[in-house]
């Protein structure tokens, strides 16, 4: 039977109010219909899926308002990894050793193929039919809708726990364990043995060559070119997950911490110190700077825009391109045609660097940035009293 629960909110912090921005952390676990050791989450706009419930995945349509819960077939297991591909058709694999498949969104759950063994992380190539699936004893399998088959890396028995095909077929990436594998054209090529007393659970490639690992005891690692890999951490608690949404700004969780970097990992600082005491987070979901999930064991943490007690919303719709940039950018926003306003460029530490006003008439507005070091930034437009502020990466 499916629930669902009025949301409860428990604001964690806008440590980012300071420089003008309504965003931050907020606690919707109470809007969960039960407790649960979560395990993994897939964001689509504002659909949430959350695995780690047995024979069963948590489901809101409404951005953690609601949650339902989503049965599957009797025996599936409790549920591991999910990957959806779009709003209807996704994956699901279970510590039972099944895959499942819905196509409609999660209203129906069925069986696709029961390899066996735990399996622990799913993942598509961009567009593409054909998925893999990593799991205990070092297996590794490659699937679509009609056959499943092993391509587990030879003479390996690590418990593989997180997979990654960023661009297509062709490149893949797995890690756990103190391996770390490539899989390249059908065959496995090694990586890098980084460390042999360090343990690895989630790997993150952005392309092929500029990625992430993170894992027991603090371990972060980076390569920008595949091969070659450095230690990025400065934290000592074991890591869960890793999730970049682009060269420079991501999030690393685990056992009461939940760092963030804007840098490309270069450095980490501490989010929700304090509130994450006693909490272990095993995954991370951004689909942008202002959307994003945490989950761990009986907790789902939510960033995004934050609203005081009987505040309306007051908000400028603006769009930025490109974005990561190099030299102009545009910046169209459609509040200028009846309003004057002031767009500022803003460091992350509050301080401008850049300021335009407009006038009224003018919807597309040029900036010329050649002046500005590479980094993050801050762009904020504000019209009479209202304001909005967006990430800017400037290359």
């Amino acid at each position: 039977m499916r629930k669902s629960i009025l949301i409860l909110l428990t604001v964690f912090s806008v440590a980012s109010s300071v420089h003008g921005q309504n965003y931050g952390w907020t606690d919707i676990s109470a809007n969960m219909p039960e407790s649960a050791n979560l395990n993994d989450v897939h964001v689509i706009g504002d659909k949430i899926w959350i695995t780690g419930w047995n024979d069963g995945i948590f489901y809101s349509p409404d951005g953690g308002e609601t949650f339902q819960i989503q049965p599957m077939p009797v025996n599936s297991g409790i549920t591991s990894s999910v990957f959806m591909k779009n709003n209807l058709n996704g994956y699901v694999v279970t510590y039972s050793g099944k895959i499942l498949k819905t196509d409609v969104g999660g209203t129906i759950w069925t069986t696709l193929h029961e390899p066996g063994g735990a399996l622990n992380s799913v993942h598509f190539p961009p567009n593409s039919d054909t998925g893999y699936a990593c799991g205990i004893n070092g297996t590794v399998w490659v699937f679509d809708d009609a056959s499943i088959t092993d391509i587990s890396p030879p003479d390996n028995a690590s418990n593989l726990q997180s997979i990654c095909f960023p661009s297509d077929n062709n490149d893949g990436k797995v890690c756990g364990e103190t391996t770390i594998a490539r899989y390249k054209n059908n065959t496995w090529n090694n990586l890098q043995f980084y460390d042999a007393s360090l343990s690895y659970n989630s790997i993150f490639f952005i392309n092929d060559t500029t990625g992430w690992c993170a894992g027991t005891n603090g371990t972060i690692i980076k390569t920008i070119d595949g091969i070659h890999w450095v230690y990025v951490s400065n934290t000592t608690e074991n890591l869960n997950d890793i999730f970049l949404l682009n060269s420079l700004e991501g999030w690393t969780a685990g056992t009461e911490v939940l760092l963030h970097t804007v840098d490309g990992g270069e450095t980490w600082t501490q989010e929700l110190e304090s509130q994450t005491v006693g909490k272990e987070l095993r995954a991370i979901y951004f689909t942008s700077a202002h959307n994003g999930y945490v989950v761990g064991n009986d907790v789902v943490l939510k960033y995004g825009e934050l609203l005081g007690i009987g505040e309306e919303k007051q908000s400028i719709e603006f769009k930025l391109f490109p974005n990561p940039v190099k030299g102009k950018i545009q910046i169209i926003c459609a509040d200028f045609k009846t309003e004057s306003g002031i767009i500022e460029i803003l460091s992350l530490e509050g301080k401008k660097v850049l300021e335009k006003e407009i006038e009224i008439g003018i919807e597309n507005i040029e900036l010329d940035l050649n002046n500005l070091k590479s980094g993050m930034y801050l762009c904020k437009i504000t019209i009479d009293k209202k304001s909005t502020t967006k990430k800017l990466i400037i290359e």
